[in-house]
């Protein structure tokens, strides 16, 4: 999936360990102001269903990007929430 649009929110979460012996860790954590999103086959979906969704990667990303600034994120297939790939967006 693919979606572009605006920072909301991004702070460091701690992800707990579901498994005996697993630590717990930080990771990204984003909130978006949808504008567009797409599945793996380039169809539009209705951003009114990814609202308030929460999108995670790696810690590194919060010094990265700010509150504000727009964005395209990619994510795994297997996981809609985990991100594959962010980069500045330009405006449309």
């Amino acid at each position: 999936m693919r979606v572009t649009g605006v920072i909301r929110t991004i702070e460091l979460h701690t992800l707990a360990g579901k498994f005996k012996d697993v630590t717990t860790r930080q990771v990204a954590r984003l909130a978006l102001e949808v504008e567009r999103a797409t599945d793996e086959d380039s169809e539009e979906l209705d951003v009114d269903n990814l609202a308030g969704m929460h999108f995670l990667g790696p810690a590194e990303l919060v010094p990265r990007f700010a509150v504000g600034e727009r964005v395209l994120i990619v994510m795994s297939r297997e996981s809609s929430v985990h991100i594959t790939n962010i980069k500045l967006a330009p405006l449309s």
